[in-house]
């Protein structure tokens, strides 16, 4: 008598959230784009770049929404393409911390915040998405860090203990060295609806996981070799720069034995 297969459990949806309304007046139109989602860096936009990693990371279980100002028919093509579930939000800007409170509202699960404006080398995001979510449990916020890089205008630093735990966030003054955002977050639905407690009145990001970490939110840090913040031109011209060394330098393949 054949033995029933029991039914496979359901696999948990992957919610990931991107948050591309923003103005982004300090690039303005020079960057070929009126959303920086869609900034062109080496032939390819920064949405399809997180298209790719998300599709290498888990594409069945993913359910991405991006927030834009209005409808770009660009995006729209370039979500239709992907294996990931893709929805739209179009809003004007209210600040950054207003927007993912309203747009994580209700969630009951573990959400991936990604900003728009970052460029990373090849599998960075994935391999960030895979860790986060193997701590899951162990923390309630999981964030990528990076070095600073010249010319970098945020002037906030994470401060790490011996196991990558977040233990501060401290503002440095001008171009100090340090570990500063790589723009991908990886949050706990318990910390996403105190998120107003935390804000303090402000709409940064940063301010507020320092403030969490304060109340004694544990928070880990995953670090990224390179994230380029592109908010200006200079930083779009260095992005241009670092992704052009990438698609030269020669592929290593691993062994097979």
């Amino acid at each position: 008598m054949p033995v029933p297969i029991p039914d496979r459990a359901p696999r948990r949806e992957r919610q990931v959230l991107i948050l591309g309304n923003g103005f982004g007046r300090r690039l303005g139109r020079l960057c070929g784009a009126d959303h920086k989602l869609l900034i062109d860096v080496g032939g390819v936009t920064l949405f399809e770049r997180i298209l790719t990693e998300l599709e290498a990371a888990d594409p069945d279980d993913t359910s991405l929404r991006v927030w834009l100002r209005h409808r770009e028919p660009l995006a729209e093509r370039l979500a239709a393409q992907s294996c990931c579930r893709v929805e739209f939000t179009y809003e004007q800007p209210t600040g950054r911390l207003s927007e993912l409170v309203r747009a994580t509202r209700g969630a009951t699960g573990y959400l991936t915040l990604i900003d728009s404006d970052r460029l990373t080398p090849p599998g960075a995001l994935s391999m960030f998405l895979r860790l986060a979510r193997s701590m899951e449990g162990d923390a309630d916020i999981c964030l990528g860090v990076t070095n600073a890089q010249p010319g970098d205008e945020d002037d906030t630093r994470y401060l790490l203990d011996k196991d990558g735990a977040v233990t501060e966030v401290r503002r440095m003054p001008g171009k100090t060295p340090g570990l500063t955002s790589a723009g991908y977050y990886h949050w706990h639905p318990d910390v996403l609806r105190d998120l107003k407690r935390y804000a303090r009145g402000t709409q940064n990001l940063t301010t507020c996981i320092g403030a969490a970490v304060e109340c004694g939110v544990r928070a880990v840090a995953v670090g990224i070799a390179y994230a380029a913040n592109i908010n200006t031109v200079q930083a779009l011209a260095s992005a241009r720069e670092a992704e052009a060394a990438w698609s030269i330098a020669p592929t290593r393949s691993l062994p097979t034995s």
